[in-house]
């Protein structure tokens, strides 16, 4: 029997939870696997049309909170598409301009290509495809392994505009908790709330914040524009929703500690300078500078450095960092 057509949401109307699973289960994703799935997420998702809510890779399956932007893919110019299928296939890939027939015989669209385009860049389906059989070639290939990775195709859930969102958002960040992986959310690098902790510079450029939350969590709207600058307020409460919900009893699985719940409300969601130290300091054990930024741009200076922008050490202060003092 052909399989039934998936179920379709418009971006209008909510986002779909995307979940894959390693055949048979098996937990074969470690440190190195799931930073080069995170790096892919990166990639693809600068030239696909979607947004990335929330994510977490895990031992032998990941979750993907995502909105496809389909109104954006049909009003895209050919110039925008060419760009985004560059930065998926890399410069020198040559975008498709028709169909080609089973004798190699190449049908040019009459468009060159453009809705041809329009279509690929802007579905999830293609967007989760590509990602799983190019992260299944890495692997494959990294291991002198042959067959299928993944179990099936993906699952897709529809998830609702607003609160379902949320509570979606904050189960996908929860899962290495959930999974007593690691006491807290922001512990376990490769989820969303983990990375927002850890890298903010890198989540800004993945991670649309799905919600402007009111002060009482109880709903919240999504921000206008892909890529604006995430409004602090408004993920300063949505971790406080994810603390709350995971301190919650569920039978089986583990929970975020009382205490650390408390902590966190109590400072209504916001990361204290201590939190923000504790994950930035391996930029001091890697033999980085620290310091103000003109200090920054004297020690490279002086040492005949090219000079690399100094970046933010612990947000909120005048502390910055960068690599410089590599011994």
């Amino acid at each position: 029997m052909p399989r039934p057509r998936r179920a379709w949401v418009s971006q209008e109307t909510g986002s779909f939870h995307i979940i894959s699973r390693i055949v048979g289960g098996e937990i074969i994703l470690y440190d190195g696997e799931k930073e080069y799935f995170l790096k892919l997420l990166e990639r693809l998702a600068s030239g696909f049309f979607v947004d990335i809510h929330a994510f977490c890779v895990m031992g032998n399956h990941f979750h993907i909170l995502a909105t496809g932007l389909e109104l954006e893919a049909k009003k895209a110019s050919k110039k925008e598409l060419y760009v985004r299928y560059k930065a998926v296939y890399g410069k020198d890939a040559d975008p498709p301009a028709g169909s080609v027939e089973s004798d190699g015989t190449l049908i040019p669209d009459e468009d060159g290509g453009v809705e041809r385009l329009r279509r690929r860049l802007g579905s999830i389906s293609c967007f989760v495809q590509e990602l799983k059989q190019t992260f299944s070639r890495w692997y494959n290939k990294k291991y002198e392994r042959k067959g299928y990775l993944w179990s099936d195709r993906f699952k897709g859930v529809i998830v609702d505009k607003g609160e379902a969102q949320l509570a979606c958002s904050a189960y996908i960040d929860l899962n290495p908790v959930r999974a007593g992986i690691v006491e807290c959310p922001e512990d376990y690098r490769w989820c969303s709330l983990g990375l927002r902790v850890r890298y903010p510079g890198r989540s800004k450029k993945l991670l649309t914040l799905l919600s402007t939350l009111d002060d009482n969590i109880e709903g919240f709207s999504r921000l206008d524009s892909p890529g604006k600058r995430i409004d602090t307020k408004s993920f300063y409460r949505y971790r406080k929703f994810v603390y709350l919900s995971g301190g919650l009893e569920k039978e089986g699985k583990a929970v975020i500690a009382p205490e650390s719940v408390d902590d966190v409300v109590s400072h209504h969601g916001r990361i204290g300078i201590g939190d923000r130290f504790r994950f930035r300091v391996k930029n001091i054990s890697e033999g980085l500078a620290v310091g103000s930024y003109s200090f920054i741009a004297d020690i490279q200076k002086s040492s005949n450095r090219k000079f690399i922008r100094p970046r933010t050490f612990i947000e909120g202060s005048y502390l910055f960092a960068t690599r410089v003092l590599r011994l």
